[in-house]
């Protein structure tokens, strides 16, 4: 039989640099697909979606919310072409019942133990409109990703291969206000078997990682166990990850094994997060603020308070988004219950564009602030040059050696070793008024 995957576009954040990411969760689901069939996969963010392809089964996974309504379209064409097809992932576990409308079957929650009986009940003619596991997987039932299934040349970024992405947990206990992962992958830290997941990063030729894991914070044993079992399979990788324990042993054996920079939530302005950015920076690694305004705490004064607090703890680089507030998640239901949705346009729930009534401004002040925070950030030192200035710091720190790819333009890799790192260039100033226009018609992002 042949299945063709699709995994669809979406739109980013316009300030993000350019670059797209192999995704992870469709590759993983594409594991579970049993032997002896023709399998390939379409990633609408670097290829085109052919709709006329002789093909028994679509599958389409929808990760983001933001993927959800273009995911909905392409369901449609090929439905209206008579083929079958069958949605999954988290915003279809979100949000099923507007999933199913657009699909013959849906996949609720982890492919792993439900694919193959879906896979089965179609080619018998029975399928079923639903599909869910009864519980979450165990880690050792974690599937590993069919990478083969990427048109890796695609993903690179002015001629850098872009990082790939690898899971050695799910679920997280942490449960924060504004996350789905409690509700998708649930508040149980299930963990892979180490020996597994270095034979996965092993198998990778990519020397760059980003393991993907909600938090590695979440359990110091599983940190140890994963760092050290790295130094001593000699990966020669280097990664970047979530939040990772900011213990003095602990940062010393993340960046023994190869972290180059973690990603950090950062709400306010907080001692705590100044000392563990310090922390990261004695130890060699950089940080990276996921920076999230808009929470019903936050006043008109939060954009420069909190851009003065980042520019001076000295942070390296910083993402800013506006809270969304996603389905499965309290925020969610709050808004919705208060009636502070402005509309349940999904494909506008990318993390740019204020989407509800903020608490204690307007939408337009909190979209104004929030381009405030991109571009003060960066005005003195542009993301480019903080990047050149963080590849200086590693390479002090773990004796990397720059390599020059074409005129102008360096990177760096450890001594002695072929690799390469990624790096990106902010896209410049926005006017305001193309982030309001249409709530988010905003160019140049797919």
């Amino acid at each position: 039989m042949k299945i063709r995957l699709i995994y669809p576009v979406w739109e980013r954040i316009y300030y993000q640099t350019k670059y797209i990411l192999p995704p992870l969760g469709v590759i993983t689901m594409a594991a579970t697909i049993p032997e002896g069939h023709e399998v390939a996969l379409t990633d609408e963010n670097v290829e085109t979606v052919d709709f006329d392809e002789d093909v028994d089964l679509v599958m389409i996974s929808t990760m983001l919310l933001a993927q959800a309504k273009r995911g909905w379209e392409i369901a449609d064409e090929f439905r209206k072409r008579g083929k079958t097809v069958i949605l999954g992932g988290l915003s279809v576990t979100t949000l099923p019942d507007e999933a199913a409308e657009h699909a013959d079957a849906i996949v609720i929650g982890e492919a792993e133990g439900v694919v193959p009986q879906v896979i089965a009940d179609f080619q018998a003619g029975r399928l079923k409109k639903r599909y869910q596991r009864p519980a979450y997987v165990e880690g050792n039932e974690i599937a590993s990703p069919r990478r083969d299934l990427l048109n890796k040349p695609l993903y690179n970024y002015r001629g850098v291969e872009m990082l790939d992405l690898i899971e050695t947990t799910r679920g997280c206990r942490f449960g924060c206000y504004p996350c789905q992962v409690p509700f998708v992958s649930g508040t149980e830290h299930r963990v892979k078997d180490i020996d597994r997941v270095i034979e996965e990063m092993a198998a990778i030729p990519n020397d760059r990682l980003f393991i993907v894991d909600n938090s590695l914070e979440q359990s110091e044993q599983h940190q140890r166990e994963l760092y050290q079992a790295m130094i001593d399979a000699d990966l020669g990788k280097k990664w970047v990850a979530h939040p990772i324990s900011v213990k003095p042993d602990l940062l010393e054996l993340a960046a023994r094994s190869g972290c180059w920079y973690v990603y950090h939530a950062i709400h306010k302005p907080s001692p705590l997060m100044r000392e563990r950015i310090k922390l990261h920076h004695d130890h060699g690694i950089g940080v990276e603020g996921t920076i999230m305004v808009g929470t019903d705490n936050h006043t008109k004064d939060i954009f420069k308070d909190l851009t003065d607090f980042l520019l001076d703890c000295e942070l390296d680089l910083a993402e800013f988004t506006v809270l969304t507030p996603l389905p499965g998640t309290p925020v969610f239901d709050k808004f919705k219950a208060d009636g502070r949705l402005l509309h349940t346009d999904w494909s506008k729930y990318n993390a740019e564009q204020v989407v509800y009534q903020p608490a204690q401004m307007t939408p337009d002040e909190l979209q104004e602030g929030y381009i405030y925070m991109w571009e003060e950030f960066y005005k003195a030192v542009p993301e480019r040059h903080r990047m050149w200035r963080l590849f200086k710091r590693l390479y002090k720190r773990h004796e990397w050696a720059p390599v020059t790819t074409r005129p102008g333009e360096a990177q760096f890799t450890a001594k002695g070793s072929p690799g390469r790192l990624w790096g990106g260039v902010v896209q410049g100033n926005r006017d305001l008024a193309e982030v309001k226009a249409g709530r988010g018609e905003t160019p140049g992002n797919k």
